[in-house]
């Protein structure tokens, strides 16, 4: 498939979360009379869906992160990917932070 020439959405990463975006961007247009067709752009480094980090952590999007426990958790299992990615699968592909 070929990639548009311009789109006014450009979502990168067709895992869970990336596809999560697309939907929810999909429905508030839709909910708002606007058409969706052409507008979102999903674009991925694999040409197949979830085949990254969502395929290798089973897809899970967790809302806990803000507990202080499981960013510390969460830190300290991403220094032990990092120390050996081809041992682990481990891909990094970006961190997002929400305070």
């Amino acid at each position: 498939m070929s990639l548009p020439s311009q789109a006014e959405y450009v979502i990168a990463g067709a895992g869970i979360h990336g596809l999560s975006t697309a939907w929810r961007l999909a429905e508030r247009l839709t909910e708002n009379g606007e058409s969706v067709n052409g507008r979102i752009v999903i674009i991925d480094k694999s040409d197949r869906v979830a085949a990254g980090a969502t395929g290798i952590a089973c897809g899970v999007v967790r809302n806990n992160y803000f507990q202080p426990a499981m960013r510390k958790l969460m830190a300290h299992s991403v220094s032990i990917w990092e120390s050996d990615p081809k041992a682990f699968s481990y891909h990094a592909n970006g961190y997002m932070q929400i305070s």
